[in-house]
């Protein structure tokens, strides 16, 4: 391994540089990190709409992934957004040889202006391909509530913790439940694990703005962490911490408007 930490993300670009593979090359550069990239769909999008999805060839993605991870100097894994079946599928057997890589999924299933990002078939191949690989899964609420509801083909269960459960259930080792849709004066993030007691607790103050990336930043930041050796509890705490310091820099000392 390099003497920074190498990292795979797998995910879409974001034609407006807010999220996607942008997101995470600022959060590698800000953690000098080295980020490998393979795309996995290009969009067209604007901070109010996506308005087209055109998938990255399967063999393109394929050949992507297989020479980030050759000369076994990648240490961690991110997964963004897939989109279809097909890329679910492809991208799961491309890391069938690399088991021993933590894998940090970031569960993109819609936009942030509203617009469905799998379909039900891409879901259905998520579930049984991508959560039995997952290191960790860091959903927000409403992504934790469709990929229990998606799970259990039924309504969601009432709780984070239930719905969380039936992550967990389905094979992925580790759920982040991400708290910035809830509501109170911190946003409170939720590290479950499978056969864990209580959830880890992470806390820090509820901003006031809504700043597309930051779920992307997150995930990378904890993959980063993961791949430097750490802890799964103390990377979800250094990325949620560090996320904090970014929105206190970006945000409110600058008082930058960002994506």
């Amino acid at each position: 391994m390099s003497a920074s930490p190498v990292v795979l993300a797998i995910a879409g670009s974001d034609s407006s540089g807010g999220a996607g593979i942008a997101a995470d090359i600022r959060a590698a550069h800000d953690l000098g990190a080295t980020l490998r990239f393979a795309l996995s769909a290009v969009t067209a999008q604007s901070d109010r709409q996506v308005t087209a999805i055109h998938p990255v060839p399967l063999d393109i993605l394929r050949e992507q992934i297989r020479l980030a991870l050759e000369d076994g100097a990648v240490g961690a894994i991110k997964i963004g957004m897939l989109g279809s079946a097909a890329t679910v599928e492809a991208v799961a057997s491309a890391l069938t040889e690399y088991t021993d890589l933590p894998v940090v999924i970031d569960p993109v299933v819609s936009s942030s202006s509203g617009r469905r990002l799998l379909d039900d078939a891409a879901m259905a191949v998520f579930i049984e391909r991508m959560l039995p690989r997952a290191t960790l899964l860091t959903p927000n609420l409403p992504e934790l509530q469709i990929l229990a509801a998606a799970i259990l083909d039924a309504a969601p269960p009432a709780t984070i913790s239930e719905q969380a459960g039936v992550l967990l259930g389905a094979g992925t080792k580790a759920v982040l439940v991400k708290g910035g849709h809830d509501q109170g004066d911190a946003a409170v993030d939720l590290l479950f694990q499978s056969g864990g007691d209580t959830p880890d607790r992470f806390a820090s103050p509820r901003r006031p703005v809504a700043i597309r990336g930051t779920g992307c930043m997150l995930s990378t930041r904890i993959a980063i962490a993961l791949a430097s050796g750490e802890t799964l509890a103390t990377s979800c705490r250094s990325g949620k911490i560090q996320m904090d310091e970014w929105f206190e820099r970006a945000v409110v000392k600058e008082n930058a408007h960002i994506g």
